[in-house]
């Protein structure tokens, strides 16, 4: 296996990464062919052939992966907030079933206390894409460890 990877901004504004195959390469392929081959005429400005351990190896905002003539894979901080939100989202929804069934019994209780306090965590969960470990994140690092936060937080409430 080579050490090379190609990258290109795919049409999706993505970083793309081509990893070439082990019977390719020894087959006599080449990266510069393999560039030529996979990557479409409209995306190949950006393409590059760079070294393996350049490209980003976290997938926890691969949507945000990035690239540009000359550079390796990056992750942009913006896109990957958007990506943090997402996945907020995705774990708050079995919670939102948990607290409207808690809702309900509380209801059917007449216990207005119990209801109140339903709402209140159901609002937390809302308001939780907005929590500033994700709004300030100045880094992609933090914005992974607050976006974990988040969603365990959600998952106690």
């Amino acid at each position: 296996m080579t050490d090379k990877r190609i990258v290109y901004t795919g049409d999706n504004g993505i970083a793309a990464v081509v990893i070439p195959t082990a019977e390719y390469l020894d087959n006599g392929g080449t990266m510069e062919d393999l560039l030529e081959t996979v990557v479409p005429e409209n995306c190949k400005d950006s393409a590059d052939i760079v070294e393996a351990d350049t490209v980003e190896s976290d997938r926890t905002f691969r949507g945000a992966w990035i690239t540009s003539k000359g550079k390796s894979t990056e992750v942009d901080l913006d896109k990957s907030k958007v990506i943090a939100k997402e996945k907020v989202r995705e774990s708050r929804v079995s919670k939102f079933a948990e607290l409207d069934i808690a809702y309900q019994r509380a209801d059917e209780a007449g216990d207005s206390d119990a209801k109140t306090a339903v709402a209140t965590k159901k609002q937390t969960a809302r308001d939780a894409t907005a929590d500033t470990k994700i709004t300030n994140a100045d880094s992609v690092a933090n914005l992974k460890t607050g976006m974990t936060e988040v969603i365990t937080e959600i998952t106690d409430l």
